[in-house]
């Protein structure tokens, strides 16, 4: 979809600070919502493609002032809602008794879980689909469509209408804008590579380019093809 969350190939936002040493987790709470993204992915109450769209799916003002896992937590909790593992009441009752003390964190534990889990979260992750002819092969030049899908894309914005190569033909990959929604539909992926002045203009650096995995769907031939 075409949203704030897309943020490639836009300015205005800064340099990026990279702190030195910085820990995996700043507070335990992140710690607990990565823990609830395995939980979920590992028994397969949602997919990765489903939970990257429901990201998309943020108030822009609320997605730019979130953290990074408070824009985790946020998916998650739709998802296990649409999903209904949970109810919205009974996530309100149950923050209402923690926040009063008449509830407490439930502890757990089971290691042997963990192995578990982890193979649900490879089994979402995994892509690889049985082959398809591919339209294109290395060397043809491709102009992406300009696509403005109402759902979930993998298509990024500011490559849209630019022509490019095809530097590799790499398989065929479930493709994520089907998946996100329920579906398994497969296409042959192609590494594009892009030239730096065709994205940026002017304000490429000389001899910069890009390279991007793109699905058949997303492209077209170009005139002098």
């Amino acid at each position: 979809m075409d949203g704030i969350h897309d943020l490639g190939g836009m300015d205005g936002f800064g340099s990026i600070e990279i702190a030195a040493d910085e820990p995996v987790f700043h507070e335990p709470w992140e710690g607990w919502t990565y823990a609830l993204y395995v939980a979920g992915m590992g028994n397969e109450i949602f997919n990765i493609d489903e939970f990257r769209h429901s990201i998309e799916r943020m108030d822009p003002d609320e997605y730019l002032d979130a953290a990074y896992y408070e824009r985790w937590l946020t998916a998650i909790e739709r998802l296990f809602v649409e999903k209904g593992v949970l109810d919205e009441a009974e996530i309100d009752a149950r923050m209402a008794a923690l926040e009063s003390g008449d509830a407490s964190v439930p502890e757990r534990s089971e290691p042997d879980l963990l192995d578990d889990l982890f193979e649900g979260v490879a089994a979402s992750y995994a892509a690889w689909r049985d082959h398809q002819e591919p339209s294109f092969a290395e060397g043809d030049r491709v102009r992406v469509r300009n696509i403005h899908p109402r759902g979930h894309t993998r298509c990024p914005r500011y490559v849209r209408r630019a022509e490019g190569v095809v530097a590799a033909v790499r398989g065929t990959f479930v493709l994520p804008d089907s998946r996100a929604h329920g579906g398994d539909d497969a296409e042959p992926v192609y590494n594009v590579r892009f030239e730096g002045e065709e994205l940026f203009g002017s304000a490429a650096d000389a001899g910069e380019h890009v390279h991007i995995e793109l699905w058949e769907s997303y492209l077209e031939t170009t005139d002098d093809a």
